[in-house]
């Protein structure tokens, strides 16, 4: 408390006016001393409403308000000077301190910089980039300090030589790089001055370009494993253009889903190309495969040998007109029988030499009128009987031979020219 024994050394005039004394004892009331405005900027610690509920050697807020109001009044070591204070040491130097340690460098004007050392930890906080730090007890993981930190740098470049292992454990790691707002980034600084606390920083953000270059004699990257997959991936990309190329010797893709899998892509137009030296291989299995196709129209091109094998049964559904060109031979073998039923006009037109070879029963059921033109000659053998059932039968041929065990012509009108 002030007032009480004490010893005084003091030097009222040094220099012209520039004061320096000692005080050992009693302290003397705050204000009354040269230097007491330097000294009344610092009248608490960081630690004094720092959460630490539950931490070892807990100790209540009042409390620590409490002791750390008596900073200025329960005396002990009291000194100032106006001038230089030098101080050098030849050997060893050891300082106890057994309560908190408090320093601020105003750096001969109003630039706070120093460190708070209160409750078993440190708070450094400097001109050289906004931000701070907070540190203070949670019950997250059966109690432990958390320690936030807040830094606004400018430019950083690191360079490393040896090995760099980064290990994350906890419940939340998030990254940023840049904003798509566009706000100034308000900070606020810890503060070392309890008289003169430093101002929110207002900063303007800018969204930065961004390269990644990477060397390396093997990546591999790993998310999840087998024993705990990840429950949960999300991967969304948003641009206005995308490149991507790839280079290797070998690749192998190998996708595996235990559920249902989904793909969709929306573009204006899609262009796709694959050039491949050797052979083009593509394996599908599925229960049951469906798809769909809506456009305008629809170009396919191939060039080259085409073979097409198919099990089970193919049910093939037109609405529209159909047309085969064929500029060649055209070869279609069917082993069992063929059903052809035309609920319509039906026109076929052959320029060139026609062969039908039919080894069994030929049905030729047409609802409706069938013209046949055949521009040159045709041969049409049937082993077997033939039958045609129609209401009108209308056939021109400048030759016409049939050949056949039996043949039975049912119509209610035949001409023949």
């Amino acid at each position: 408390m002030s007032g009480g024994k004490f010893a005084l050394l003091e030097v009222p005039d040094l220099k012209g006016g520039q004061p320096s004394y000692l005080r050992l004892g009693a302290a003397a009331p705050l204000g009354e001393s040269p230097g007491d405005d330097l000294a009344e900027r610092i009248q608490s610690f960081t630690d004094d409403d720092r959460k630490r509920d539950g931490s070892p050697d807990f100790v209540p807020v009042a409390e620590r308000k409490a002791e750390s109001a008596k900073l200025h009044t329960k005396g002990g070591w009291r000194d100032h000077t106006d001038g230089n204070r030098i101080s050098t040491t030849q050997g060893d130097k050891v300082e106890v301190i057994g309560g908190n340690y408090r320093l601020l460098i105003l750096g001969r004007g109003e630039h706070q910089a120093g460190w708070d050392v209160s409750g078993g930890h440190i708070t450094e906080v400097s001109e050289t980039f906004g931000g701070g730090t907070t540190i203070e007890w949670v019950e997250n993981y059966d109690g432990t300090w958390k320690v936030v930190e807040t830094t606004v740098k400018g430019e950083v470049h690191t360079t490393y030589h040896g090995d760099v292992y980064d290990y994350y454990y906890g419940k939340i790691k998030e990254s940023q790089t840049g904003t798509d707002t566009f706000p100034t980034l308000e900070v606020d600084d810890d503060k070392i001055d309890d008289k003169n606390p430093p101002p929110r920083q207002s900063i303007p953000t800018e969204n930065p370009t961004i390269v990644d270059r990477t060397w390396a004699q093997s990546i591999s990257s790993y998310t999840g494993s087998e024993k705990l997959p990840v429950p949960s991936i999300l991967s969304v990309t948003w641009a206005k253009e995308m490149v991507s190329r790839t280079h290797a010797t070998s690749m192998t893709d190998e996708t595996t889903v235990e559920g249902a899998s989904s793909s969709t892509m929306k573009a204006e137009s899609i262009t796709s190309s694959t050039t491949v030296t050797g052979t083009l291989k593509d394996t599908t299995k599925a229960d049951r495969i469906e798809s769909s196709t809506e456009a305008n129209e629809i170009v396919s091109v191939t060039r080259g040998n085409t073979e097409d094998k198919m099990y089970g049964n193919a049910d093939s559904y037109t609405e529209g007109n159909s047309m085969t060109t064929v500029l060649g031979i055209e070869t279609t073998v069917n082993l069992g029988m063929v059903n052809e039923v035309v609920l319509g006009s039906m026109i076929e037109a052959t320029v060139g030499a026609e062969i039908t070879v039919t080894a069994g029963p030929v049905v030729d059921v047409s609802v409706g009128p069938k013209l046949e033109v055949s521009l040159g000659p045709t041969v049409d053998f049937s082993v077997g009987p033939r039958l045609e059932v129609g209401t009108m039968g209308v056939e021109l041929h400048m030759s016409k031979t049939d050949i056949a065990i039996t043949n039975k012509i049912l119509s209610a009108l035949n001409v023949f020219m």
